[in-house]
């Protein structure tokens, strides 16, 4: 078996996932409204009711925004873990380059676009559907 294995591959899709996840999450806790937090306070929640009960309500379209872009990325950068022995959908990819055979290539290729698409939609409708109940 050519590569590195599975393990590393999800370990860099999990490292290279970090980052946007990290980051829409302190921009949607610290875009909570600064009235709304204070006067949570002043209701007398601790800070763990403060967190679970007010912030991450209203941060959760962010949330969810952060992990759309984290799935959708994830998926197509799997297919690039084919070249380190990942294995899944890449594994056809590389293997149909190697053989100049676009068959192969496309086996690979067509459900990585189907499973980004569809796993983009859901989520997208995911966001909407918490912003419009927040």
């Amino acid at each position: 078996m050519a590569g590195i294995g599975l393990f590393p591959a999800l370990v860099a899709l999990f490292l290279y996932s970090l980052l946007p996840v990290v980051s829409n999450t302190l921009t949607g806790l610290t875009g909570v409204n600064p009235a709304t937090r204070e006067a949570a306070i002043g209701l007398g929640l601790t800070r763990t009711q403060l967190m679970l009960q007010v912030l991450i309500p209203l941060a959760l379209p962010v949330l969810l925004a952060a992990v759309r872009i984290v799935l959708v990325q994830n998926i197509g950068l799997a297919v690039i873990a084919g070249l380190i022995g990942g294995g899944g959908f890449g594994t056809f990819v590389f293997q149909g380059l190697n053989q100049t055979a676009m068959d192969l290539v496309l086996l690979g290729a067509l459900p990585t676009i189907a499973l980004a698409l569809i796993a983009g939609i859901a989520l997208d409708l995911l966001v909407r559907s918490s912003r419009r109940s927040a």
